[in-house]
């Protein structure tokens, strides 16, 4: 029987809304690199710290880091990692177009961070239809793509997902259902808040990145569309004929 040849840790994050519908992503992080790829993101972390006094205890929510005011959707447990001892702020995160716009750049510089993993693996799929259940079925297709992968790498990969619950049972579900006799899936999903994890967070800006190529916002310039595409572009796992684009299972695939 062939043998694997690696193992990945898969981190899991979704995005959606009832416009665009609902997209999981997964960033497959090869075991033997995982304290290679932490130092570089680290090192983002503390350059940001350093030149905007965030530190890397600060969860990098995309949704939240890119909207209008941050500060109306950050809990008090996290704004008080970033308030100076006079419940000051970092000046980053106020309302303004030019603190937004300083917020898109540091977002990109992550994206870019990320996009220097190359022996790392990004999967996306797609569902239009913004259902409850159409979002599982998209998460269970995402299983299906991953088993793909494992199998041509002859590996295994153990997946992380972002969230404190299971969303009443339905990741548990689509795990036990994979075939046993041929599944390099390992485990069932663990489940972890993002706010604990770094390597969710990177999840996350992938997974907003991916969202943002498909609902291309008329308000955002075109260049945020294409930021998934244009600098994660070698992360992105492309089995359906093509060496680029999204290959967005579900949309371009």
């Amino acid at each position: 029987m062939p043998y694997p040849s690696g193992s990945f840790l898969v981190y899991v994050d979704d995005s959606g809304n009832e416009e665009v519908g609902w997209l999981w992503a997964g960033l497959a992080i090869p075991l033997e690199l995982w304290t290679e790829y932490l130092r570089r993101w680290l090192s983002f972390r503390k350059t940001l710290y350093a030149m905007k006094d965030v530190p890397a205890s600060f969860e990098l929510h995309s949704q939240v880091w890119l909207s209008r005011n941050p500060l109306d959707d950050t809990s008090t447990a996290q704004l008080e990692l970033v308030e100076d001892v006079d419940g000051s702020i970092p000046g980053i995160l106020e309302v303004g177009k030019a603190q937004r716009r300083e917020r898109s750049h540091w977002f990109e510089n992550g994206l870019k961070t990320i996009g220097t993993f190359t022996e790392a693996r990004l999967i996306t799929v797609h569902t239009s239809d913004p259902s409850g259940p159409a979002k599982f079925a998209a998460y269970r297709h995402l299983l299906e793509v991953l088993q793909e992968f494992l199998v041509a790498e002859q590996a295994w990969g153990t997946l992380i997902v972002d969230g404190t619950d299971d969303g009443g049972g339905h990741l548990l579900a689509a795990h036990r259902a994979l075939d046993i006799k041929t599944r390099r899936i390992v485990e069932d999903a663990g489940h972890r808040s993002s706010t604990q994890s770094q390597l969710l967070q990177m999840a996350d800006l992938c997974a907003h990145a991916a969202f943002q190529s498909i609902a291309e916002n008329p308000k955002r310039d075109p260049k945020f569309w294409a930021a998934y595409e244009t600098h994660v572009s070698s992360l992105i796992h492309r089995p359906c004929g093509v060496d680029e684009g999204r290959s967005i299972w579900g949309l371009d695939c």
